[in-house]
């Protein structure tokens, strides 16, 4: 396990054997990263930092300000939502060492912990890397997290699971150099199914999974959304083209972000959003400086292959008679409400809510624990802010 200061989860010499090591070929982690803060870190508080440098560094790896004094708000990055029961395990810990004792699930489906001292942000970042978790460009003028409809794998009436497209983004651009000063955030979304979940128009980037009939049977694809967003301004995306190959996603998301990065507006914040720049120019010339990038990109830039994942739902547990609410009214409403079918046949899906998107401690562990008991030892968050098994 990595180093981590006294106090801390995952501190000092002992062996926790609940909490599985995180899988280095899928850990969002870097142990370089982590030395890298610490020593900036030091840095500042020796004054060989000044303020802004440093608002800049810590932005970029997920540690932000707060309005009261000497305290930050640590976000966690969780691309397209997806947590392990272990790493649910770890930001319980977490939550534990924080004042207030809970997670905060996001709209962008994250999970931030607030009032964090700056002396226990480095601890706290080692603590999760030891699962897999990063904080890198959770915050700052960076492409934010890659979010993913939460019902993604396991709805009926996707189209196709967009998750591995998702993950891939999320990989590329990660720590990608043509990630690291954009004008702005940048906010990337995925739907696999017609009720659009994910709500793609509403992002700088949308895809929404769509097939075709090709020569040689179905093709995957996706409708790829321009220039979304909420705010002063709202603005539903436009689409670049009818249909981009599965295969040309990762050139046309890098071609988008490319285009921001060098059009888009430097002098004010206020206009500094892909849908402004798409406002200013028209949608033909901005569809127009991608197709001509992603052409550029395709010769100079390797991208790596999208490979589906393969579905391994649990073992069905064997029944002990008849459930334990037995005929409860409040259990009936709830399962209609919150219980909903899977495409997989037989197994159901269950939406946990979280009051104002608030987990304690406790509450996590017993997600955690669910999930690997009754589940298939993973829970997603949602951009309802709730959580998903």
């Amino acid at each position: 396990m990595g180093r981590t200061a006294q106090g801390y989860p995952g501190a000092g010499t002992e062996e926790i054997d609940d909490i599985a090591p995180a899988d280095e070929a899928r850990s969002w982690a870097d142990e370089a990263e982590l030395d890298s803060f610490d020593r900036f870190v030091q840095d500042f508080w020796a004054g060989r930092v000044n303020p802004d440098d440093f608002r800049r560094f810590r932005l970029q790896h997920g540690v932000y300000g707060q309005r009261q004094q000497d305290v930050h708000m640590l976000r966690v990055k969780i691309p397209w939502g997806g947590l392990t029961a272990p790493q649910i395990e770890r930001l319980a810990d977490i939550a534990d060492h924080t004042p207030r004792g809970i997670g905060h699930v996001t709209t962008r489906q994250n999970v931030q912990f607030h009032f964090v001292p700056l002396a226990e942000a480095p601890p706290l970042l080692r603590a999760l890397a030891e699962v897999g978790l990063t904080t890198r460009e959770a915050c700052g003028n960076t492409v934010r997290n890659v979010t993913v409809g939460h019902c993604a794998g396991v709805c009926p009436k996707e189209v196709f699971d967009p998750t591995p497209y998702a993950d891939a983004v999320a990989r590329f651009l990660l720590r990608n150099p043509m990630n690291q000063n954009l004008p702005r955030k940048f906010k990337i979304a995925f739907s696999g199914c017609p009720d659009d979940t994910g709500l793609t128009t509403l992002h700088d980037v949308g895809a929404r999974a769509v097939v075709r009939t090709a020569e040689h049977g179905v093709e995957e694809g996706f409708v790829v959304l321009l220039g979304g967003g909420l705010g002063p301004a709202p603005q539903l995306a436009q689409p670049l083209e009818a249909f981009t190959p599965a295969d040309d996603l990762l050139p046309t998301v890098a071609a988008v972000v490319r285009v921001f990065d060098r059009h888009g507006n430097r002098e004010n914040r206020n206009l500094a959003r892909l849908k402004f720049l798409v406002k200013k120019l028209g949608i033909d010339a901005v569809r127009g400086l991608i197709v001509r990038e992603r052409e550029a990109l395709r010769l100079t830039t390797p991208f790596p292959a999208v490979s589906g994942w393969a579905e391994r739902p649990p073992r069905p547990r064997p029944r002990d008679g008849a459930s334990p609410a037995g005929g409860d009214p409040g259990y009936a409403r709830w399962r209609a409400s919150n219980v909903f079918v899977q495409k997989q046949v037989g197994y159901a899906g269950v939406h946990i809510r979280l009051v104002r998107g608030d987990a304690t401690a406790a509450q996590l562990r017993a997600v955690a624990r669910v999930a690997r008991e009754f589940g298939d030892g993973w829970a997603r968050t949602s951009n309802q802010q709730n959580l998903v098994l």
